[in-house]
């Protein structure tokens, strides 16, 4: 039987770098390049998925191990992973087609998470404000404000344990493999060493370059960016536009690179700073007793990379 190394995401945690730079070059698997799994796991609507179809264009041999990196297996950031159905949903098709996976998930500081997911709204095309990107409920009439109806950022997708209990569930606690995407920042040579040690990977670190792949813009960028982005429709759903110029959201993306390049534009604050006080006390409130359950459950400390385990006194709304 084909053996898996399947990398679920989340988004923002260097998905794209392992993409590019890490899998490919790892010797003793052979990679599945992005474009077909995506074809594979996320084109089939719920009722057409076929597991013996979808293992046949994978083209796999039994006697050989093969990696799998997606973070949209994860659910896609800016729809909350369709309120969760899809994400509930990708495992079931991993363990269909693969039963014996090992899953690779990498988590994210929800300060830093949420921060990252706004600034790739922006970056995505998106033009509304933080508050009104994270709490759309607010905002919303009609039946788009039934989450059933129209999908949108939810605080649930970044509370880790419904996801890795899921999958712990159906592949074994001991084949699902969590990891603190701050881990990889703080000493990347040490914890790819230990990851690839861990999933057995054959890799020459020494060759391996570790850059951005898809770096978030600064402040200054962001809010120069938004406001050009009311001149198209693309590509984030919940946005406003003036009105649609073809090809303005690529001359948009050239010119955010250009400008994330220029010192002032590109500085970020901190993820904290960026939110505010009231927004991370908030944020501390939501996660606190879910990441203290995400200790348990997986033996991480997570306390040293800033998650929050204790809720914060007098916080009540956003």
């Amino acid at each position: 039987m084909t053996k898996a190394i399947v990398h679920i995401g989340y988004h923002k945690t260097s998905t794209t770098w392992f993409q590019k730079r890490f899998y490919p070059a790892v010797e003793n698997v052979r990679y599945i390049p992005r474009n077909r799994v995506r074809e594979v796991f996320l084109e089939d609507t719920a009722f057409h998925f076929e597991a013996k179809r979808a293992h046949a264009k994978l083209e796999t041999d039994k006697d050989e191990t093969i990696a799998i990196c997606e973070e949209g297996l994860s659910g896609y950031l800016h729809t909350g992973g369709l309120a969760g159905y899809l994400s509930k949903e990708m495992a079931y098709r991993i363990k269909a087609i693969f039963p014996d996976a090992h899953i690779v998930i990498f988590v994210r500081n929800q300060y830093s998470m949420i921060a990252a997911s706004y600034r790739q709204y922006i970056k995505g095309g998106g033009t509304y404000s933080i508050r009104r990107y994270l709490f759309a409920e607010d905002y919303l009439q009609g039946a788009r404000a039934e989450i059933a109806k129209c999908p949108r950022f939810t605080f649930d997708h970044f509370e880790y344990v419904p996801l890795v209990s899921h999958y712990q569930s159906l592949f074994g606690a001991e084949n699902v493999h969590v990891f603190p995407y701050e881990m990889l920042k703080e000493t990347p040579e040490g914890f790819l060493s230990n990851f690839a040690r861990r999933l057995d990977l054959e890799i020459n670190l020494e060759k391996l370059v570790q850059s951005a792949s898809n770096r978030s813009y600064g402040v200054g960028t962001m809010w120069i960016v938004r406001l050009l982005h009311h001149l198209t429709n693309r590509s984030v759903f919940d946005k406003h536009y003036v009105i649609h110029i073809p090809y303005w959201y690529e001359l948009v993306r050239g010119v955010g690179e250009v400008l994330n390049k220029l010192p002032g534009l590109n500085w970020f604050p901190g993820s904290e700073a960026f939110l505010g006080r009231r927004l991370s006390g908030w944020i501390a409130q939501r996660y606190c007793r879910s990441n203290a359950m995400l200790e348990k459950m997986t033996g991480l400390s997570l306390a040293q990379f800033g998650y929050p385990l204790e809720p914060t006194p007098s916080i009540e709304t956003a």
